[in-house]
This record gives structure tokens, sequence and C-alpha cells, in this order.
């Protein structure tokens, strides 16, 4: 922080805007690599794309302490961030789910999801729609989420979710070992992509839909 005072107010801009810049870019190329072929094994890309995902914060965080509060004012006045009393818990709670639910399909996933068993399937599908939002609504009761901001709720609690099984996604078979596409089950990874949708699906829904409890005659 010392240095940082050392720094004269024009040279600390113009740093403060490269840093910026850069953690711009890094973000591009962590959305990109996962699409750019190179000679790197599945768990070493992924490696590089996280280590390329934090640097691109640690130079957000270092250009926002550069530029001070005025620029920081004037990107929040481009940036439109719904404010909730619920927002932190709901957000936390989905990052709490997505890494529980993921490490029981580590484990236990081939015997939930088995391509060709389709009674098992149509199970699976059914009970996370179920699940889901039977989760949801006692969410919602426990944070008292009125009606109108359930949608929000429901929006906070499936991002980050939806953000991390884009990678689990595209690295299946390291990430999940014990559901790998083989000749014998060549739609394991298609399946288990149907089966998350399926999921987001009817959290996105429990806020949307409000079931009513009809009202009784007089």
């Amino acid at each position: 922080m010392q240095t940082l005072n050392r720094l004269s107010p024009k040279t600390s801009k113009r740093l403060g805007v490269i840093l910026f810049v850069v953690s711009c870019l890094t973000l591009v190329a962590a959305l990109t690599l996962p699409f750019v072929t190179l000679p790197l094994a599945g768990t070493a890309r992924a490696g590089l794309i996280t280590g390329i995902a934090v640097l691109g914060e640690l130079a957000f965080a270092a250009s926002v302490a550069l530029l001070g509060k005025e620029y920081v004012n004037k990107i929040k006045a481009y940036v439109v961030v719904p404010v909730a009393p619920f927002r932190s818990f709901f957000l936390g709670a989905g990052v709490v789910v997505w890494a529980v639910a993921t490490l029981l399909l580590r484990f236990v996933g081939q015997y939930l999801l088995v391509p060709g068993n389709t009674p098992l399937t149509i199970a699976a599908f059914v009970g996370v729609a179920i699940g889901m939002v039977l989760l949801m609504n006692i969410l919602y009761r426990t944070r008292h989420v009125r009606e109108s901001e359930k949608l929000l709720a429901a929006t906070l609690f499936a991002l980050p979710g939806m953000l991390f099984d884009a990678g689990t996604l595209f690295f299946f078979t390291d990430v999940f070992p014990n559901m790998p596409a083989s000749a014998v089950r060549p739609e394991a990874d298609s399946l288990f992509a149907a089966w998350l949708f399926c999921g987001y699906s009817f959290i996105i829904l429990s806020g949307l839909i409000t079931i009513r409890k009809p009202n009784r005659p007089a």
C-alpha cells in the first residue's frame, strides 16, 4: 500500500487503466481457451484457465485500488446490480449446493445416470425436478422472499452452478471419470448435460410459478 501511495496520480491512473484492461483480456481468454486446441491435457488446461481467471481477478482488484473511488463509481454507473437482502444468501447457497451435488455425482453418478436404463433415467429427471422445486420453496420461506422477488432469488441461486457446470461439462471425463463416455456408455455426457438443464430449468420455474391456495367459500 505504501508503494502505491508513492506513485504520482498520473502514474496511478495509467497503471490502473492498464490493469483494468488486462483483467478484461484475461476474462476473454478464460472464456475462449476451452474452445482452442492446445497441446495440454484436460487437467493442465483446466489449471491454466483457472490461473488466468485468478490473475484477472487480482488485476481487477489492483486496478480498483489504483484508480480510486471516482473511477469505481464511474464503472458502477454502467452496471446495474439488483439490490436484495437475500442476494448473498442465495448466491452462497447455490455454490454450496453445486459443490455438494458435484461431489456426490463424482462418487455415485454412475449409478444414477445410466444411458439405456429408461426407468432410472425418468426417475432421475423427475427426482431432480421435484427436489429443486422443494428446495427452493424451503429457501424462499426461510428467507421470507416475497412473490415478486422469487425469480431474482432463483436466478441468483442457479447462476453459480450454471457457470461452474459449463466447465464440468467441457472437462466431463476429467471431472467425472466414474461416468466416462465409452462404447458402452456413449451418451453419458449428453445425459448428464440434459439432467443438469432439467434441474436448472425447474429452479427458475420455481421463481416464475406461484401456487396459490383456492379461496374457501365463507
